[in-house]
C-alpha cells in the first residue's frame, strides 16, 4: 500500500471546532434554499430552518466550552446539538454526532482513521434513530460518505484536506443519487434537502481544511444560490398526521426500545436521538398530547414542541403575502386560517408537567385540570429560541415580519421577542407590544392579519395597528377571585373584602398594559347582565364594532352574552363566541366571561 502524505495529519479539539464552525456557517447560508427543496418527508419548507437552528445550538453551546481533547470537543457538540435539535433532519444530526461522540472515546487527537471511523459511527447512529428508515435521504449520503472515507484509508490517506475533497466528491454523488431513489424528488425535480444540507456542511468544514479560515458570517455570498424567491418545490399533499411533535426525556435509565414501541403506533416519522439519561423524540401525529404524556412515563419531559405541517405547507407553497403575522398563543381570536396568521405558543406547568398552550390539552381539559389538580398552573413565556426559530422559518417565505405580543407588564413574551429579533439583525422585523391581551389581543392581530392579505405595506400595517390599539377594549367578570390569588394577580386580602361585600370585579386592561379593575358588581347572580350592561355602556350606539366574547368552560354564558348584545346593539360589523384562553383564564378560572370590542 503506497502512503499518501499531506499538510493536515491530525485534528485537535480546538481544530475540530473551527472545521465545524466554517460547516455551520455555510448550511446556515443555505437555509433559505434548502426550505424551498423540501418536500420529504413532508412538503412543509422548514428543512434549512431546523439543521440551521439544530447547528446553531452547537455554535451557543461551546462558544464558551472548547476543548483541545477530541472527544471532549465532541460530547459538548453532540449534547448542544441534542437540546438544540429541531425537525426531522435536526433530530437526525444530533443523533449523528451523538455517534460521532461516542466513536472518538477517549482519543484526545484525531488522525484520518480515528475521524472516517467515528463517522461511521455516526452513520450507524442516524439510521437507527429511524424506527422507518428510507433511501434517498440524508441517511444513504452518510452511509456512503461514511463507506467511503474506509475505502480512502485503506489506500493509505493520511492528509485530511485530500481525504475530505475525496469523500465531498462521494457525497455530492450520493446526493444526486437522492433523486433516483425517491419518487417524490424525482418528480419535483430536486435532491433531498436535509441531504443537502449535510453536503453543505461537508463543504464548509472542507473549505476551513483547506485554507485555515473562517469566514465571516456577514461575508458569505449567497449570489451563487437560488434568490428565496424560486417557488417552492413539490406539491402540496394530503397529510396523514398533522403536528411534527417533538421533546425532551430526561431520566436515570430510559428504557429507549420499549418507549420506541409504544411511540410507534401514535404516527410515523418517529426519529429517537440521544442516550438513556437524555433521549429527544421526534415523531408525526394528531395529537401532541399523547405523545407528551406516553413520554412522562420515562422521565421529565421538558422542551415540548408541536409544529402545524399544515399551516407551514399551505404556506409554503402558496402566493404569500409580503408581510407576515405572528403573535402568541395569549391572543385568542376565532381559528381563520386563511388569513396566515402565525403564532408561537406559551408554556405551562401543573406542577413538574409542562403543557404547550392550545396543543398540549384543549379548553375542556384545561378548565377540568384548573379545578381539580392540587397544583396551579405556572405559565411561562417563548424562549427567545422558540421565536428566532419561527423568525427564521418565516423570513425564508415573506419579506418582513410583524410580531404582535402580551404586554410586557404581563409576561417576558415581548422581551423574548425583541431579543429573538437582534439575533437575526438583517431581517426586517417589528416587535410590537400589543398593551392588551387575550380577545382584544386576537382583535388586533386579525386586522393587521387581513391587511397584509390585502396587500397593505409594512409600515402601513403598523400604522394600522397602532389606530387599532387606541379603538380596542377589552372586559372581563371573575365570578371567583380564588384563582387570580393563585396565580397571584390578586392578593388574598382584597379577596377576603370582595368575600365579605358579596362584591364581583369588572378587569380591564390599562393603557400601560397592567389589570386593573374597572368596576365593581354586587352580587355572583346574573353576571352576564352586569358585564354586557357595562360594555354596551362604553361603546358609542352610532358606531360599528367587531365584537369577541371569550368563555371560561361556560359555553350557556357566553351564548347568554352574545344574545343580549345582539339584542341592543344596532350596528355590529361582526360578534362570535369562543373559548377563553390561558391569558386569562388561567387567571380568571371557570364561569369567567371578557368581551372584547374595537371600533370598525
Amino acid at each position: 500500500m503506497n502512503q499518501i502524505t499531506g499538510k493536515i495529519n491530525y485534528l485537535d479539539g480546538i481544530r475540530l471546532h473551527r472545521a465545524l464552525v466554517a460547516g455551520i456557517y455555510k448550511v446556515v447560508s443555505r437555509q433559505e434554499y434548502l426550505n424551498k427543496i423540501n418536500v420529504f418527508p413532508v412538503p412543509d419548507g422548514d428543512t434549512g430552518t431546523n439543521m440551521a437552528f439544530t447547528l446553531t445550538a452547537i455554535l451557543d453551546g461551546t462558544r464558551e466550552q472548547i476543548h483541545s481533547d477530541v472527544n471532549q470537543m465532541l460530547i459538548t457538540v453532540a449534547d448542544s446539538a441534542l437540546d438544540g435539535a429541531r425537525g426531522n433532519s435536526g433530530v437526525i444530526l444530533a443523533q449523528f454526532f451523538q455517534g460521532l461522540s461516542d466513536g472518538a472515546a477517549e482519543i484526545k487527537k484525531m488522525d484520518t482513521l480515528a475521524f472516517s471511523n467515528a463517522i461511521t459511527y455516526g452513520a450507524k447512529y442516524a439510521r437507527e434513530a429511524l424506527s422507518e428508515p428510507k433511501e434517498g435521504t440524508i441517511l444513504s449520503v452518510l452511509t456512503d460518505f461514511s463507506q467511503h472515507l474506509i475505502k480512502l484509508i485503506n489506500l493509505g490517506h493520511t492528509d485530511f484536506a485530500s481525504l475530505l475533497e475525496k469523500g465531498l466528491e462521494k457525497a455530492e454523488e450520493s446526493l444526486a443519487n437522492t433523486m433516483n431513489q425517491l419518487e417524490v424528488l424525482r418528480k419535483a425535480g430536486v435532491v433531498d434537502a436535509g441531504a443537502q444540507g449535510f453536503v453543505d456542511l461537508l463543504v464548509g468544514i472542507l473549505d476551513y481544511i483547506s485554507s485555515g479560515s473562517i469566514k465571516k458570517f456577514n461575508e458569505i455570498s449567497f449570489s451563487s444560490y437560488p434568490s428565496v424567491k424560486i417557488q417552492s418545490a413539490g406539491e402540496e399533499v394530503d397529510l396523514e398526521y398533522r403536528f411534527c411533535t417533538e421533546c425532551m426525556i430526561v431520566g436515570d435509565d430510559i428504557d429507549r426500545k420499549y418507549l420506541r414501541k409504544k411511540l410507534m403506533y401514535m404516527g410515523n416519522s418517529l426519529v429517537f436521538a440521544g442516550s438513556k439519561r437524555k433521549a429527544k423524540i421526534h415523531i408525526h401525529v394528531n395529537n401532541p398530547a399523547d405523545v407528551f404524556k406516553t413520554c412522562e412515563e420515562f422521565g421529565e419531559v421538558i422542551n415540548q414542541k408541536a409544529d402545524d405541517m399544515e399551516m407551514q405547507q399551505k404556506i409554503s407553497h402558496k402566493e404569500s403575502t409580503d408581510v407576515a403575522i405572528l403573535t402568541d398563543s395569549g391572543a385568542d381570536f376565532l381559528d381563520i386560517s386563511d388569513l396566515d396568521i402565525h403564532m408561537v405558543p406559551l408554556r405551562y406547568n401543573f406542577g413538574n408537567v409542562g403543557f404547550i398552550d392550545k396543543i398540549s390539552l384543549n379548553p375542556i381539559e384545561f378548565y377540568e385540570k384548573l379545578t381539580t389538580s392540587s397544583h396551579h398552573p405556572q405559565t411561562s413565556q417563548p424562549t427567545p429560541g422558540d421565536i428566532r426559530r419561527q423568525y427564521q422559518y418565516i423570513s425564508t417565505h415573506y419579506n418582513s415580519i410583524i410580531s404582535i405580543h402580551l404586554p410586557h407588564a404581563l409576561s417576558g413574551t415581548w422581551q423574548s421577542a425583541v431579543n429573538a429579533a437582534k439575533r437575526l439583525p438583517d431581517t426586517n422585523i417589528s416587535v410590537i407590544d400589543s398593551k392588551t391581551a387575550s380577545l382584544a389581543q386576537g382583535l388586533i392581530v386579525s386586522v393587521a392579519a387581513e391587511a397584509a392579505q390585502n396587500g397593505k405595506s409594512h409600515d402601513e400595517i403598523l400604522k394600522i395597528i397602532d389606530e387599532s390599539k387606541e379603538k380596542t377594549e377589552l372586559y372581563a367578570i371573575i365570578p371567583d377571585l380564588a384563582y387570580a390569588v393563585r396565580g397571584g394577580r390578586v392578593k388574598s386580602s382584597k379577596k377576603k373584602i370582595a368575600d365579605i361585600f358579596n362584591i364581583t370585579p369588572i378587569l380591564t386592561i390599562g393603557s400601560t398594559g397592567n389589570i386593573k379593575t374597572a368596576a365593581y358588581t354586587i352580587g355572583k347572580k346574573h353576571i352576564v347582565d352586569k358585564l354586557t350592561s357595562f360594555v354596551i355602556k362604553k361603546m358609542n350606539p352610532d358606531k360599528s364594532y367587531r365584537i369577541l366574547i371569550g368563555h371560561a368552560n361556560s359555553k350557556s354564558r357566553g351564548n347568554n352574552a352574545m344574545s343580549i348584545m345582539e339584542e341592543k346593539l344596532k350596528s355590529i360589523h361582526s360578534i362570535h363566541l369562543i373559548d377563553l384562553g390561558l391569558a386569562l383564564g388561567v387567571h380568571g378560572g371557570p364561569g369567567s366571561i371578557a368581551v372584547a370590542f374595537m371600533e370598525q
